[in-house]
C-alpha cells in the first residue's frame, strides 16, 4: 500500500531568494537523511492563479502510514516545521492511501 502526503504552503509574503533556496535545500536533502520516502516532489505554481495564497506544493509518497509517521516524528522534519513556522508560513496538510477506491484509471 501508498501513502501520498500533500502539504501546500502560505507565506505571508513571498520567500526571499536565500530562503526559498533554503527550503529547497531542506527538502532536497530528506531521502538521505530522513530515509523511508520513495516520492519526492516540490514547486511551485506556474500560473499563479487559485492557489489562495499558497506558494509552494510538496508530494510525497511513503510505503505505509509507519514511514509517514517516522518522517513526522524525524528531528529534520521538525526543525523544518520549525523553520517553515519561523517565516509565519500556515501549511496545509493531506495524507491519503492509493488503493482501488482512490486510484482512478486513466485510458
Amino acid at each position: 500500500m501508498v501513502l501520498q502526503h500533500v502539504v501546500l504552503f502560505a507565506f505571508p509574503a513571498d520567500l526571499s531568494g536565500e530562503d526559498a533556496a533554503e527550503m529547497r535545500r531542506q527538502i532536497t536533502a530528506w531521502p538521505e537523511e530522513i530515509g523511508g520516502i520513495t516520492t519526492l516532489r516540490f514547486g511551485s505554481d506556474i500560473t499563479g492563479e487559485r492557489t489562495r495564497g499558497h506558494q509552494y506544493l510538496l508530494h510525497m509518497e511513503f510505503d505505509d502510514v509507519d514511514a509517514l509517521h517516522r518522517y513526522q516524528k524525524h528531528p529534520v522534519h521538525q526543525r523544518f516545521l520549525q523553520w517553515v513556522l519561523e517565516r509565519e508560513c500556515v501549511p496545509l496538510a493531506f495524507d491519503y492511501q492509493l488503493d482501488d477506491s482512490t486510484v482512478i484509471p486513466v485510458r
